[in-house]
């Protein structure tokens, strides 16, 4: 059942989706420089200004007091004194990030300002990118510009997208050419032409680049073509194989980086082994209703949000599936069962948390969201139906919208979110107030950069740190009034308590996260 000949003649409809979309808009862009700049964000910055963590280590650890404005200054953003090359070598020990968002980032700083808004400001445009893109794969699935408006409207205002699209990091990029990549691979087979297929193969190695589990998307394709051309050798499937083969040829700079540097790779993802306390259903229920709804509510099994969504995304699933042919109900399919396979399977037979890591399933909440679109899409505008029946659903699609904007409403005043690890995070606002309250202040901390910059991105610039990697207690200058000690290892705590000429106190407001120093 496709919808090309239906269109949204309600002006109600019409005003109510350009509602979502200004909101959707608004949120992306809202409270940008309020957010925790959180550890894998500070992880990004790093990157693009040249350095690694071993290289800071080597020049700022156990080498005296430094200034929150220079730490920032060399470690955080673009310099004279690293180039892309440098940028480059930073990303090559990190593997398992693919590059492009960190280039683009990078260059990004260099035209603007070095600030945190700025870099946010990045990843908010390349999500508004996710509308058009969304409509063109919905318009190629459907050829019903109703579904392509719902979907688009789903994606603008969902909480998980609104969410990813305020962080440093490649998620907001990564959908884009998630969405890209699917687009072009349909328009490719229905208008067969040799353009089409390269910018296929254009598309696959951009989303490479992007990031690696768009290997994911591109099996899917193959499995895809397989079946809807008979499990038989093809005009269709040779372009495929030859467009997917050219996709990877252009990723192949970036392949030789990730063998050179495989055991780095294995080292950097070893933490996805580590399994997580709890029922790995739950996760993946929570994790669901966050593309719909999202209050940070945890992974109670009593929580209706979990069992809601999971109804609604499978309601959705099996609609599509009874009412589209084969080539457009597999596409979704493929797209949501490669990926959530290849995150599922391992966890059940390894053991591990790669499942339960929300942002790595985004191509199966893609997929989610086109099928509830198209069920919305069919109901508020089916003639067979009885008009109460359709007014109940347009109802439910406008409280699914309205859930997102609640959501993304209740969000946007928080510093911190379920996204970014409050383990991390989590009272950093508190610590660094205190701080910043104090006279002439001097934190001491052996914790890793990571977790020393994303507390420094909330100091005042002349604030002082003097950063450990032994657990030593370190010789206090009398020219600080105030002397804290910030997330203290065990070893670095009982140094400091051994010492009698010191006392330490906790600070009430820190959560124990941050200690003052009493001589």
């Amino acid at each position: 059942m496709l919808l090309g000949n239906y269109k949204l003649n309600s002006r109600w409809w019409r005003n109510c989706i350009i509602i979502v979309l200004v909101l959707g808009l608004f949120f992306r862009f809202y409270n940008l420089d309020r957010k925790v700049y959180w550890y894998d964000e500070t992880m990004t910055s790093m990157r693009i200004s040249g350095y690694t963590q071993t290289e800071v280590v080597q020049e700022v650890f156990d080498a005296g007091i430094i200034s929150v404005g220079d730490l920032l200054k060399r470690y955080q953003y673009p310099n004279p004194t690293k180039d892309f090359n440098h940028t480059l070598n930073a990303l090559a020990g990190n593997p398992e990030h693919s590059p492009l968002y960190y280039l683009i980032a990078r260059f990004w700083l260099q035209l603007f300002s070095n600030s945190i808004v700025s870099i946010r400001f990045l990843s908010a445009l390349i999500s508004l990118l996710a509308l058009p893109c969304m409509y063109w794969l919905c318009l190629e699935l459907f050829q019903s510009s109703v579904v392509s408006i719902i979907a688009v409207g789903l994606i603008a205002i969902s909480p998980f997208h609104v969410l990813y699209a305020q962080e440093a990091r490649e998620y907001s990029l990564w959908t884009v050419t998630i969405l890209v990549s699917c687009a072009a691979f349909l328009r490719a087979i229905r208008v067969k032409r040799l353009l089409n297929w390269g910018v296929y193969g254009i598309s696959v190695a951009l989303g490479l680049y992007t990031h690696p589990f768009s290997a994911f998307v591109s099996i899917g394709h193959g499995i895809y073509i397989l079946i809807t051309q008979g499990w038989r050798w093809s005009k269709g499937l040779v372009a495929y194989l030859l467009s997917s083969l050219f996709g990877l040829v252009l990723f192949v700079p970036w392949l030789v980086i990730v063998i050179q540097h495989f055991s780095k790779f294995v080292e950097n993802t070893a933490s996805v082994n580590s399994s997580r306390e709890g029922f790995l259903p739950l996760f993946w229920g929570l994790n669901l209703s966050r593309i719909f709804v999202d209050v940070n509510q945890g992974i109670s099994p009593f929580s209706p949000l979990h069992y809601l969504s999971a109804f609604l995304a499978g309601y959705a699933l099996y609609y599509l599936y009874r009412k589209t042919p084969l080539d457009t109900w597999l596409l979704i399919i493929t797209l949501i069962g490669v990926t959530g396979t290849a995150l599922i399977a391992p966890d059940l037979i390894l053991g591990g948390r790669r499942s339960t890591i929300t942002r790595y399933a985004i191509p199966c909440y893609l997929g989610i969201q086109i099928a509830v679109s198209y069920l919305i899409a069919t109901k508020i505008t089916a003639t067979k139906l009885d008009k109460i029946i359709v007014t109940r659903w347009q109802y439910g699609a406008i409280a699914l919208f309205f859930c997102g904007i609640v959501s993304c409403a209740v969000s946007s005043q928080f510093p911190v979110w379920w996204h970014k690890s409050r383990s991390k995070s989590q009272y950093n606002p508190q610590v660094a107030q205190v701080i910043n309250q104090a006279e002439r202040p001097l934190v001491i901390t052996d914790q890793i950069p990571g977790i020393v910059f994303s507390l420094s991105h909330l100091l005042k610039p002349d604030v002082h740190l003097q950063l450990l990697t032994k657990p030593k207690v370190p010789d206090i200058p009398n020219h600080f009034n105030s002397v804290f000690v910030y997330r203290p290892s065990e070893r670095l705590q009982r140094r400091f308590d051994k010492n009698t000429n010191l006392k330490i106190e906790e600070e009430p407001a820190s959560k124990s996260w941050l200690l003052k120093v009493e001589k």
